[in-house]
């Protein structure tokens, strides 16, 4: 009699099409496919491993072939590994017998597994046979990255993606093996197996088997954490805890006797970061804490902690805790670099996040101003608009080559209209009531005005593709940096003569001229930018965030668009 051992994974391998489990959509497909006699001559089934891709082929081969559940291995089932099949003559070689018919079969069946692993030569000699194969064969392809097999691979056939198996699915499967085994699992224990598959089905047995090997009738959930080398949930949020409080000796405290007692310094920055991944989320869509498997100390301090921290301080934290990662990863020395990302997370709690940072420069810029001079306030002078002024710069002004057909750009028109501090209001152009002259004191005007009218293609063009080289009043002389439309002077000239009651003339000259206003703004984001960085609080923030980089000036109160 033969007792020898039997990984669970081949144990308990489906055998029939109901026996797959966490795929109902393929399942339910091919059942009706196979009732209604509409089989493909070929099938590509792709997933992350251990979802049961070969699995279904096989059972697949003995569908169409009549049989209900797999049996043994049939003479006219050919199953072979794609990567010894990288030449031309291998491949020739297992298709040299194509053209014959079955044996015992209806067809022939052909599966190739990890067919992304075959070379382009290969591919080529299963095309022929892949378009026009005999009646009496069928190809099943089997692979974990569909996005490198070509094409023409890919167009004739059909392709099903077996997806991952559902995190509450995984862990009734796993309770019910068990149970099989004669043995228990604890719905906690079974989660945190379910957990580390990530969704595959033969990683999950692969573990449950490593912990029925123990001997054990009752497999708990501390006895899954030793084995997978987690480390204790609750130490974790204690950790947490107090590292985002800047605790720092009663952090390195619990760190230290968690490496003492064996855990990992790079599990336990992984650990962290899939506290901060959790605490973002319930942050973010409570309702989360509500889903199948959701532990209840993750749910309970998940809850707390989400109400006490906001999403920039998860952020930060997660920022540095990857970086450290990081490291930790690629040093001889664990401990001690997972014991600097603590202390380095322990010190940036302190640290204000960048919006009090701008917050900040803003209030002490308005206060500046009002001490220096309150007449400059009311006239909208330089020194005291400098970061108001260069937000709108950078922020309200399209970019070059934006596509003037869309209703997004009518909405950032709209939007800039509408804002009482926009460009548009705050520039030189004086538009009085009707019947009242209209005043143009510069090119920049102009070209505002002209968004003003929600000409926005013209002012594309004003604002990117010239260069001012003369401008006077009801004169304008310009040089272009691209193809301009034939009539764009003319018309441009039309217009602000109607708009203005006097007559403009638009002229172009081979002369460079002046930058254009596009580039004006860039020079002038880029000094800001400059000013910025050499602020004492801004370096603080960079020395914490070294690849940060300041994307945009806001005053207090504007809002996103």
């Amino acid at each position: 009699m033969d007792n020898s051992f039997l990984a669970l994974a081949r144990k308990y391998r489906p055998k029939k099409l109901s026996d797959l489990i966490g795929q109902e959509i393929f399942v339910s497909t091919i059942k009706n496919a196979i009732d209604g006699d509409r089989i493909s001559h070929a099938y590509l089934l792709s997933g992350i491993r251990g979802v049961g891709k070969t699995t279904a082929a096989r059972i697949l081969a003995h569908l169409f072939n009549g049989e209900t559940e797999t049996q043994d291995n049939p003479l006219d089932l050919y199953e072979v590994d794609s990567a010894r099949y990288t030449g031309v003559n291998e491949m020739r070689e297992l298709l040299d017998g194509i053209k014959y018919r079955p044996s015992s079969w209806k067809y022939k069946v052909y599966i190739l597994d990890e067919v992304h692993m075959l070379s382009n030569s290969a591919v080529s000699s299963l095309l022929k046979n892949l378009e026009e194969p005999p009646e009496h064969v069928k190809f099943i392809f089997c692979t974990t990255e569909p996005r490198k097999i070509p094409a023409t691979i890919i167009s004739r056939c059909q392709r099903f993606d077996l997806k991952r198996v559902s995190f509450d699915v995984l862990t009734e499967h796993l309770q019910n093996i068990a149970t099989k085994e004669g043995a228990q699992i604890e719905t906690a224990a079974a989660n945190l197996i379910a957990k580390a598959a990530d969704g595959s089905v033969r990683d999950a047995l692969s573990i449950l088997d490593k912990s029925l090997s123990s001997g054990e009738k009752k497999i708990t959930e501390n006895y899954v954490q030793n084995l997978l080398g987690l480390v204790d949930r609750s130490q974790m949020y204690s950790l947490f805890k107090n590292l985002m409080s800047g605790k720092s000796k009663e952090s390195l405290d619990i760190f230290n006797e968690l490496y003492s007692s064996g855990a990992d310094p790079g599990v336990i920055i992984q650990d962290l970061l899939d506290v901060v991944h959790w605490l973002t989320r319930v942050h973010v869509t409570p309702e989360v804490v509500n889903e199948p498997g959701v532990s209840e100390i993750d749910k309970n301090m998940g809850m707390e902690l989400a109400k006490e921290l906001n999403t920039a301080e998860l952020s930060k934290t997660w920022q540095i805790l990857l970086k450290g990662y990081q490291e930790v990863q690629n040093h001889d020395m664990p401990n001690v670099i997972a014991e600097m990302v603590l202390i380095r997370l322990i010190y940036a709690s302190d640290l204000p996040t960048a919006e009090e940072l701008v917050k900040d420069l803003l209030k002490k810029n308005h206060d500046s101003k009002i001490d220096n001079d309150e007449s400059k306030e009311e006239k909208g002078s330089d020194s005291d608009n400098t970061i108001k002024e260069q937000y709108h710069k950078t922020e309200k002004v399209p970019s070059k080559g934006i596509n003037t057909d869309t209703v997004i750009e009518m909405k950032n028109v709209d939007n800039l209209l509408k804002d009482p501090n926009s460009k548009v209001q705050e520039n030189n152009i004086k538009i009085e009531k009707k019947d009242e002259n209209i005043v143009l004191s510069s090119f920049k005007d102009v070209a505002n005005f002209f968004l003003k009218k929600k000409e926005i293609l013209l002012f594309n063009h004003l604002f990117s593709h010239v260069r001012l080289v003369h401008f006077q009043k009801g004169k304008i002389e310009l040089n272009p940096t691209e193809d301009l439309p034939k009539d764009f002077g003319s018309k441009i000239g039309t217009m602000l003569s109607e708009w203005t009651n006097q007559r403009w003339i638009v002229s172009f000259s081979k002369t460079k001229g002046e930058i254009s206003l596009e580039e004006q703004n860039e020079r002038d984001k880029k000094e800001t930018m400059k000013k910025m960085m050499q602020n004492k609080r801004v370096k603080e923030i960079l020395k914490v965030f070294p690849a940060a980089t300041i994307e945009a000036i806001k005053e207090e109160g504007d809002k996103d668009e």
